[in-house]
């Protein structure tokens, strides 16, 4: 009974150093390429199941390991490429240690159970315990099939062991439900927090500090490149005349007109920010000059013709004023931020609803 329980507590912690070693490689994504990404995860999970084969719990004389956990597991988890990678490189290896057991295990303790799991995640069941549970069970069962039928007296032995097996994979199973739980709890917080860091919580584009920061990381990776100022015209009256509400469900949706506009534009590299207040803040990279005023003028006339409703739903018509300032040599990010916001007002200056571009010697409206 020592020797079993050792023999599971070994199964058992070499699944859960598996989920570590996933844990991290997960957390740390963005460092690998998407081929290395799965190449690593493939090779902990194969590394696992293999060294499971070479700990064999036995009970009443009859030898099973906890292998289908890792594989089904991991098949649910991470689809069905890595999960019959996997599959492959360890039914190989099993194959190649050989005995009489070797092909039914691997059809009926590998094959069956990963691909119970891949049915499972075709049919979206959801990530709790609960699926869990019923795929370890499908996949205990189905693994005990050769047992059942092929052995003499195959139902007095698969009585005999069944409830130790069933309780074995299903503690192993739940054991890694709590950790995989809180590594995605972990993740998803993570997510939000950067999130929450990076972007305007009203209309969801980059903050200002973010924006900045990602343009200078980038500023100097295109040849032509411009920030350009956007401001809602009159936006104080509309707060003092149906509150703040109001300026807020506008800003929104100002805000969902620019993106839409920019990503009609897929030759243009493009980054939008909230400036402050009613004022946005692009990034914009193109070939020609044109081809930033083609779109900034398709972002003006869009909200010149459209119709927005206040938080009331009262209908009511905007315009924008735009500044531009392109970015040439080694001239700082504030100082063309600065350019952009003087064409800005420059544009207010001429009487609203029009773009100016910011050049050193005049500044010439288009």
């Amino acid at each position: 009974m020592q020797e079993m329980i050792q023999s599971i507590l070994s199964n058992i912690a070499l699944i859960l150093f598996m989920h570590l070693c996933l844990d991290a490689i997960v957390i740390n994504k963005e460092k690998f390429t998407r081929f290395l990404f799965s190449y690593a995860m493939i090779s902990v999970v194969s590394i696992t199941v293999i060294l499971i084969f070479y700990l064999p719990i036995t009970f009443g004389g009859y030898q099973f390991d906890l292998r289908l956990i890792p594989l089904a597991i991991f098949a649910f988890k991470w689809g069905w490429k890595n999960g019959l990678s996997a599959l492959l490189i360890t039914s190989l290896w099993r194959l190649g240690i050989g005995g009489e057991g070797a092909v039914p295990g691997v059809i009926f303790g590998m094959i069956l159970p990963v691909c119970t799991a891949l049915l499972f995640r075709n049919m979206r069941f959801s990530n709790g315990y609960s699926s869990f549970f019923i795929i370890i069970s499908t996949a205990w069962l189905l693994s005990d099939i050769p047992i059942i039928f092929i052995l003499p007296d195959g139902w007095a032995i698969f009585e005999k062991i069944a409830l130790i097996r069933f309780s074995s994979f299903n503690l192993t199973a739940f054991m890694l439900y709590v950790f995989i739980r809180n590594t995605e709890r972990e993740i998803d917080l993570k997510k939000k927090l950067e999130y929450l860091a990076e972007r305007d919580p009203l209309t969801g584009l980059y903050n200002i500090r973010y924006f900045k920061e990602k343009v200078e990381t980038i500023k100097h990776s295109y040849t032509k490149s411009y920030i350009v100022m956007i401001d809602i015209d009159h936006f104080k009256v509309i707060n003092d005349t149906y509150g703040h509400l109001s300026g807020d469900c506008i800003l929104k949706n100002v805000s969902t007109v620019i993106t839409t506009e920019t990503s009609k534009h897929k030759n243009i590299k493009c980054m939008i920010g909230r400036y402050g207040g009613e004022e946005f803040i692009l990034y914009i990279a193109v070939n020609a000059e044109y081809e930033l005023v083609e779109l900034v003028e398709a972002m003006r006339e869009k909200v010149q013709a459209m119709t927005f409703n206040t938080e009331g739903m009262t209908p009511i018509k905007l315009t924008i004023s735009i500044g531009v300032s392109e970015m040439i040599g080694d001239t700082s990010l504030k100082k063309v931020i600065g350019q952009a916001d003087q064409s800005l007002y420059q544009s207010k200056r001429n009487g609203r609803n029009q773009i100016t571009i910011y050049s050193p010697n005049n500044e010439k409206s288009e």
